[in-house]
């Protein structure tokens, strides 16, 4: 006997065989039981999800002489005949190459000669969409009141197509994407009865790219059992075969991309089209692989990309998958919208990188010495004497070169020059250590329990006492978040500034909502990224956070303000005191 495909081969004969279109089994199971026959049906739904099987399993079961609970029995000579193709009565037309009205009129002109052996003689019309709408007119009449004898099952993959003056004298019947889940168990029963060893990620990657349909699978499955010559498939040869990119190299191009190295993205790109992958499919893995990544983030909060650049990228490559596949250089469309998505992405991170150097250049530096600090044993108390000189020393040359009508005293200046210069490396050095607590002790649960209540704050948005502080967290992203501390992060180092005086109030605010005290660490998106990988790579070294002790922050943080005199003469000297003191340090009378 010939080789039969597997599709052929393993098509379902009863409707228990059906995968994944349970509803509609119910349905016509129940017609059949219960002898409530429809004239005409209508089945629609996307390519290779059982429509046409169905039809075929629906024209025996009604014409079955000893039915079995809406089922055929398979074995009377109705059954046989069916099964064999020896009947006439059961007649299949393919409507993209039947399509006229001259077609439907032959239908038209035997639809009322009885049936020669069976019940009911039915009428399949596949891809009913493609016929003309002089074929679609002819044909409603008859669809309308047909013969008693006579049932009519259309079968389409573009429903819209159909006019709806022949829907409306169908019973419809929608068949659903069948699940991967559905697919990858169909294939491994296939696999099993064919004594093949099939790995089980090959079957998860069939189940992926299929789109929901089973007959696309079984026959890609098919196809790689052919191409192996031991009777097993592995992950390999099944990516070697169909042009697909391993996950890890999908991963690393996707790393390339995020640290922005042009040249090892275009020898990557030249690497797997000149091996003959199919960058369609590569496309459309990239964007499978953000996916997951993305909720795997949110699910498990486990770090390997920034989630913003994931989601961007993502964006990115829905655009670029339509244009890849419209294209006749697909190459080239392709390398160019990655490094658009490059230069856009770069430009953004540096624009804000640049006002981050404008507008606070000075903390910036400071909080990158504290930190060296935090993180050596070496005459830290003289490095940190160091670092408040020199914040001091910059200050005061500022101030000499400030008119002295501005101000009621040089040594005003100097005394809040000191507070903000200690309030700040006191915060730092706090803010290191609630950074250390939230990764040691971070969890989805505290983090899924702070967001559903982080609606509360709208309850204090009006507040008298912590309307600003409410209104100012609402800027900021919750990055990590563990059972008492959590990290919030601004696009600008001058938000992360403002929240230095408002901190006392904002863990406050937090004890009020959440129950319990929360420590908060406030820090600039840019260096979330820093600590972020930091953290993974502490992660992939073995390398574990610490819980450390956390002193209190000091409660006159908030109430320092230089003394300023009752009268400011021009526009320059109020910016230059922002400068110095930040503007919610700064009040004119």
């Amino acid at each position: 006997m010939s080789y039969q495909a597997l599709y052929r081969k393993y098509r379902p004969s009863k409707l228990e065989d059906v995968v994944g279109q349970s509803s509609v089994v119910k349905i016509v199971r129940n017609a059949i039981q219960y002898n409530k026959i429809n004239h005409a049906y209508l089945f629609s739904g996307p390519r290779g999800t059982g429509k046409t099987t169905m039809a075929k399993i629906f024209a025996k079961d009604v014409n079955c002489l000893n039915p079995v609970n809406g089922e055929a029995c398979g074995t009377c000579k109705n059954c046989l005949s069916i099964i064999n193709n020896e009947c006439s009565d059961i007649i299949e037309i393919d409507a993209a190459s039947n399509n006229g009205v001259d077609e439907i009129r032959e239908i038209k002109n035997k639809i009322n000669l009885v049936p020669s052996e069976l019940k009911y003689k039915v009428y399949i019309i596949d891809e009913v969409h493609m016929l003309s709408i002089g074929a679609f007119n002819a044909l409603l009449k008859t669809l309308e009141e047909p013969p008693e004898h006579i049932i009519f099952i259309l079968a389409t993959t573009d429903l819209h197509k159909v006019p709806t003056t022949v829907i409306s004298r169908c019973q419809c019947f929608e068949f659903q994407r069948l699940t991967e889940k559905e697919i990858s168990s169909r294939l491994r029963y296939i696999a099993d009865q064919e004594n093949v060893q099939v790995d089980d990620e090959v079957l998860k990657r069939i189940a992926e790219l299929v789109d929901g349909g089973m007959r696309d699978a079984i026959g890609m499955l098919d196809k790689a059992i052919s191409y192996s010559s031991d009777s097993k498939v592995s992950l390999t040869d099944f990516e070697m075969l169909n042009g697909i990119v391993s996950k890890s190299e999908k991963k690393k191009f996707i790393s390339m991309i995020f640290e922005q190295n042009i040249s090892e993205i275009i020898s990557f790109i030249d690497t797997i089209y000149d091996a003959g992958k199919d960058l369609v499919i590569f496309n459309q893995d990239l964007l499978t692989l953000c996916r997951d990544l993305v909720v795997d983030y949110y699910s498990s909060k486990e770090i390997e990309f920034d989630i913003d650049f994931l989601l961007d990228f993502a964006e990115s490559l829905n655009e670029t998958l339509n244009e890849v596949k419209q294209s006749s250089n697909m190459k080239t469309i392709f390398e160019m919208k990655i490094l658009s998505f490059i230069y856009h992405h770069g430009s953004r991170s540096a624009s804000i990188s640049e006002v981050v150097k404008n507008e606070g250049k000075k903390i910036v530096d400071e909080r990158k010495e504290v930190r060296a600090i935090m993180s050596s044993d070496k005459d830290s108390n003289e490095l940190l004497d160091r670092s408040i000189k020199q914040k001091k020393a910059i200050e005061l040359d500022k101030v000499e070169q400030e008119p002295v009508h501005s101000f009621t005293t040089q040594e005003h200046k100097v005394d809040n020059i000191d507070r903000v210069s200690n309030d700040i490396t006191e915060y730092l050095k706090i803010n290191t250590i609630i950074i250390n607590n939230c990764f040691a002790g971070a969890s989805k649960r505290e983090l899924l329990d702070l967001k559903n209540n982080w609606s509360k704050l709208n309850d204090y948005a009006l507040d008298n006492h912590y309307g600003a502080v409410a209104c100012y967290i609402f800027d900021g992203t919750v990055r990590a978040a563990s059972s008492d501390s959590i990290i919030i992060t601004f696009d600008y180092e001058s938000m992360v500034n403002r929240g230095y005086r408002l901190l006392p109030k904002i863990e406050e605010l937090f004890e009020i909502i959440f129950g319990h005290k929360i420590r908060v660490a406030l820090l600039t998106s840019a260096d979330w990224e820093k600590e972020k990988k930091e953290y993974i790579d502490k992660k992939n070294n073995g390398i574990s956070y610490q819980y450390q002790e956390v002193p209190l922050l000091n409660e006159q943080l908030s109430q320092h303000s230089p003394i300023i005199d009752n009268t400011v003469e021009n526009a320059s000297s109020v910016e230059e005191a922002i400068k110095l003191f930040g503007e919610n340090m700064v009040s004119i009378d």
